[in-house]
């Protein structure tokens, strides 16, 4: 998900052409020189040197500014207006930082102008930049309207790894201090439990899981993309991925026909697209590794219609399910901000607290130590 590069509903400061208060600072200039010629005894040849530096400086800028957009003017240290910093932490941790196999990395900067733009800022491209501000959204989202809600100089911490794979990073915490809510959010990775997921302080799940009854899928590992998210050479992904081991069974939530099964394969693998009227809307369920209905067939709600795979233009097992209007496949709905799901938070059992607060404590040595 590329956010947005502008920030809605706050006014940004813009810089303004600069050459009036460049003129403004020659005539101060020469003022002051005929001041101290007068009444500080200075001899006429240093005031002249003086005016000459002044004129000299003055067109050095003038020169500068003339070829660059007004954003990319570079403005005299006292005339600068202020505009939010942006605060990179060095990359600096150790072995002894490592979670399993991979070394963890951390972020401390202030937001300005959008998340993908800051974030883009400090990292490069090349470096994956958009997959990391994707993941850092993805997770806010859970909190807040992303797009709507972040200002200029809200604050972010993360600790992260670099993953081999399209999923590119794990972020394993977060913390977000809010201006608009005047709060800060923060998500902590656990995989103490059956199911990992990201809990705050207090134990609470940040994701949002839908009820069995309902769920395409009633245990997987993680939620590992959201309708809309960013995806390596795809614009925007239109679907949830629950990342699950092949063979998971796969359901349906509503009663519903199967209007087609294993439709262009080389992108989707084995699938299932079932038509829901009483709901309006259609699912699919794409990379199976064994479909279980056939088209025509009239299934129940909650029965078992496939078991999840690997399959198509995919680099890890998992399910791709989708929720479409029914007569406009271009409309996708979530299947946690929509009517179409009901849905519940978990919390994490009293015998595994003490384990979750020795991993928030680790998690914090670590941007202590960076």
């Amino acid at each position: 998900m590329d956010f947005q590069n502008s920030l809605e509903n706050q006014h940004i400061e813009t810089r303004k052409k600069p050459h009036f208060g460049f003129f403004m600072l020659f005539a101060v200039s020469v003022s002051l020189n005929f001041y101290f010629l007068f009444f500080d005894g200075k001899n006429t040849v240093e005031i002249a040197d003086a005016i000459s530096q002044e004129k000299e400086s003055a067109n050095l800028v003038e020169s500068q500014v003339g070829g660059l957009e007004p954003e990319e003017i570079i403005l005299p240290e006292k005339v600068i207006p202020k505009t939010p910093t942006i605060q990179p932490v060095a990359f600096s941790m150790s072995e002894a930082n490592n979670i399993g196999d991979q070394a963890v990395q951390s972020l401390e900067f202030k937001v300005r102008n959008s998340l993908n733009y800051t974030v883009c800022k400090i990292l490069s491209r090349k470096d994956g930049c958009a997959a990391l501000s994707a993941h850092l959204g993805r997770l806010m989202s859970w909190f807040f309207d992303v797009n709507r809600n972040i200002r200029n100089d809200d604050s972010m911490k993360v600790i992260y790894q670099k993953l081999e794979g399209p999923e590119q990073f794990k972020i394993l915490k977060l913390s977000y201090k809010s201006q608009r809510f005047g709060k800060t959010f923060v998500a902590n990775f656990f995989d103490g439990l059956s199911q990992s997921g990201y809990f705050d302080l207090e134990g609470n799940d940040i994701a949002h899981r839908i009820v069995e009854s309902q769920s395409p899928m009633r245990t997987y590992t993680e939620i590992t993309s959201l309708p809309g998210d960013f995806r390596k050479g795809v614009a925007g992904h239109s679907g949830t991925d629950f990342k699950a081991p092949v063979g998971t069974p796969v359901y349906s939530g509503f009663e519903g026909k199967v209007t087609r099964a294993n439709w262009n394969t080389r992108a989707n693998g084995y699938c299932v697209e079932v038509d829901h009227p009483k709901k309006g809307i259609k699912t699919l369920y794409l990379h199976l590794s064994r479909v279980l209905v056939k088209r025509g067939q009239t299934i129940k709600a909650g029965q078992q219609i496939a078991e999840s795979g690997n399959t198509g233009r995919t680099f890890a097992p998992h399910l791709h399910y989708e929720i479409q209007h029914r007569k406009n496949k271009g409309r996708i709905y979530s299947p946690f901000k929509s009517k179409h799901h009901k849905h519940y938070t978990r919390k994490i059992p009293a015998s595994h607290l003490e384990q979750f607060q020795k991993i928030v404590k680790h998690y914090d040595s670590l941007l202590k130590q960076s």
